[in-house]
């Protein structure tokens, strides 16, 4: 019973200390035009950018991504599979705080 206890109490310890970066990240957004109108099924060309320190940091991360918004203006895309020159998942996230900046 002591040894089973033991190797419970060992997985436990294992699995809380087990973490990753992600590898992607979700993020949606409803997209109006400049008369506040919604843009329904229609593609956007978007620019994401991980920010350092502040809102005004310095970019870690840039990435552009051309989804196309659902017909209630909606975008879903994944941070992280846009094409961009650097690598998402060497983003150390212990050096944060961290701020998303979307330009559309």
């Amino acid at each position: 019973m002591k040894r089973t206890l033991l190797l419970i109490a060992a997985c436990v310890v294992a699995f809380a200390t087990y973490a990753q970066s992600p590898n992607k990240m979700s993020y949606q957004s409803v997209v109006r035009d400049a008369a506040d109108n919604l843009v329904v099924n229609g593609t956007i060309g978007m620019q994401i950018s991980i920010l350092q320190g502040s809102t005004t940091g310095v970019s870690v991360y840039t990435e552009t991504q051309t989804p196309t918004s659902n017909a209630n203006g909606l975008v879903s895309i994944e941070i992280g599979g846009g094409t961009s020159a650097g690598d998402f998942s060497t983003i150390d996230w212990s050096t944060g705080p961290y701020f998303v900046m979307t330009e559309i």
